[in-house]
């Protein structure tokens, strides 16, 4: 992971934090750690700072410029004087700032840097500033390296939903009209179980995967339970981590296994309209703002209510389309940046997912996820997978 092309803007940046759940600390160090480490980066040089267990695989392994123990930074003491060894994390990295002359200029910290290690920094005279847009510029436009390791995530959730379509064509339609597999019903939970372990196969984990059927569908972020129906719209919305390089990818699709009523394929035709009109857009120096509306405009056209056009001041609304159209995708499976009514160009590098979708409970709901990246020309859509309503 290459973070020496200048996005820090000279200023001195600073994250404590395990790099397996935290990805500012994993993007700045490229290195994977179970515990806290220390990294910061000044005058254009990024350190390093791990304890004993990680210190030789560091040495081998971390793209850094410079790599210190925790031994040579005297944490273990600083913990005993300042009975905490959050306080002592902090304080070692006031030395190494004193040491590198950086003290007396501001300390840039992500947004949820925790409070403990800003104390303390400050109670060592350092200005604390946290700055979330910097740290997510360092972020947001990929590289060739960082496209690659997401398409890779990508293929492996293809291949999820490829089991998932094999299991409900392979489902039969009981007298009640609830689907059966291999003997049982087929319910959210065990189509969900059989996508994660297809993930798992693929070297990817999930931790929310939804597979929500009929007026459940009408809730985006509903995982799902109960028996699954034929008739019924089914979202399938897929977004694992590859357990190597900690990059995510994110489709979704609507399927019906057997035929959908009138109403429900007027609402699958529209979402894959104003859909297809959204991927047409997307280029560098587009608005997100502008494909967002254009999603708007054609879901209001075709009769149905969006926040832009429906919307009453003060109140949420909870039918038709009141969700973003898009958000980065990448180290975190919501980042910057966002399709939505955020006034945000896109820029090459970035990766996004197009994602309109309606929601009725009397009906069920439908939305359609393609995962692209913006080139210097247009976009490359990074999800190969069909969109075929029908089971």
């Amino acid at each position: 992971m290459d973070n020496s092309d200048g996005r820090d803007e000279g200023k001195t940046l600073l994250v404590i934090a395990t790099p397996e759940h935290d990805a500012p600390a994993y993007h700045l160090s490229g290195f994977l750690a179970p515990d806290p480490v220390i990294c910061l980066r000044a005058a254009g040089e990024t350190h390093l700072a791990v304890s004993a267990l990680e210190y030789g695989r560091a040495r081998k392994e971390a793209p850094v410029d410079h790599l210190h123990s925790f031994d040579e930074l005297e944490v273990l003491k600083l913990a005993r004087e300042l009975k905490s060894g959050g306080r002592a994390l902090a304080a070692a990295a006031a030395n190494v700032l004193e040491k590198l002359g950086a003290k007396g200029s501001p300390v840039v910290v992500p947004p949820a840097f925790g409070v403990l290690y800003a104390d303390e920094l400050r109670a060592r005279g350092l200005t604390v500033t946290p700055d979330a847009k910097l740290f997510a510029n360092l972020r947001r436009a990929k590289t060739g390296e960082e496209v690659a390791h997401i398409e890779k995530t990508q293929r492996a959730v293809e291949g999820a939903c490829a089991h998932a379509v094999e299991v409900l064509e392979e489902a039969e339609v009981g007298a009640d009209g609830e689907l059966r597999w291999r003997g049982e019903t087929l319910t959210s939970e065990r189509l969900r179980f059989e996508i994660d372990a297809e993930l798992l196969r693929h070297g990817c984990a999930a931790e929310a995967t939804i597979v929500a059927g009929g007026s459940q569908a009408a809730d985006p972020h509903e995982r799902g339970s109960g028996p699954l129906r034929s008739g019924e719209a089914i979202i399938v919305d897929v977004f694992p981590r590859d357990n190597r390089t900690r990059y995510y990818a994110d489709m979704t699709r609507t399927f019906v296994k057997g035929e959908p009523g009138e109403e429900l394929q007027r609402m699958y035709d529209a979402v894959l309209e104003s859909q297809e009109a959204a991927l047409a857009m997307i280029g560098p120096g587009v608005n997100g703002k502008s494909v967002h509306e254009k999603v708007s405009d054609i879901l209001h056209e075709r009769g149905y209510e969006t926040t832009k056009h429906d919307q009453k001041e003060g109140e949420p609304l909870t039918r038709g389309f009141f969700h973003g159209t898009g958000h980065g995708v990448g180290l975190e499976v919501h980042e910057g940046p966002r399709v939505s009514t955020v006034d945000e160009e896109l820029k090459p590098g970035d990766v996004v997912t197009v994602e309109p979708g309606l929601y009725y409970p009397d009906v069920g709901g439908v939305r359609i996820e393609d995962l692209v990246v913006v080139t210097e020309d247009g976009c490359r859509n990074l999800t190969r997978f069909p969109k075929e309503f029908r089971v």
